[in-house]
């Protein structure tokens, strides 16, 4: 894989993100939550302004400094540290899309949109999941993934 699959791989993360919100957004104009399934998965529209789980609140300042570092990081990760194993570079392909699509968020309205809550866990959106699939790809290569996938 070349680069520019690594660059289309986080712009997809990324524009997932950002409709998902525009839609999680619009669908919140009767601020009321969408219940599924008697309550174990609904949708419900929140601003985070601090860290993951709601952590620290008010703070934002705090993480959007620490995403726009991480973003630099994972640029230089990706394109300029010579990493040539493909499961890696597409875990950080994820990590890259979805901290852009947190960090518009913090830029945009100083918090990130959470809208997806599974049971009683804390509400989260597609960024979260794609950050959390990236680096599960990188901890899986970091603990020698590839002498099980073949790289």
């Amino acid at each position: 894989m070349g680069n520019l699959q690594y660059v289309l791989i986080a712009l997809i993360v990324f524009g997932l993100d950002r409709i998902s919100k525009f839609l999680a957004a619009i669908g919140y104009q009767g601020g009321h939550p969408v219940f599924f399934r008697n309550g174990f998965f609904s949708l419900r529209y929140v601003k985070n302004s601090g860290g993951a789980f709601g952590l620290f609140p008010r703070k934002g300042y705090l993480f959007l400094l620490v995403t726009m570092i991480a973003v630099g990081l994972l640029v230089y990760l990706l394109f300029f540290s010579g990493l040539q194993q493909t499961v890696t570079k597409v875990g950080l392909a994820f990590l890259l899309g979805g901290s852009l699509g947190n960090l518009m968020d913090r830029i945009l309205s100083g918090a990130v949109i959470d809208f997806i809550q599974v049971w009683r866990a804390p509400i989260f959106n597609l960024a979260d999941v794609a950050i959390v699939t990236g680096a599960g790809l990188v901890v899986l290569m970091l603990a020698g993934g590839s002498r099980f996938i073949g790289q």
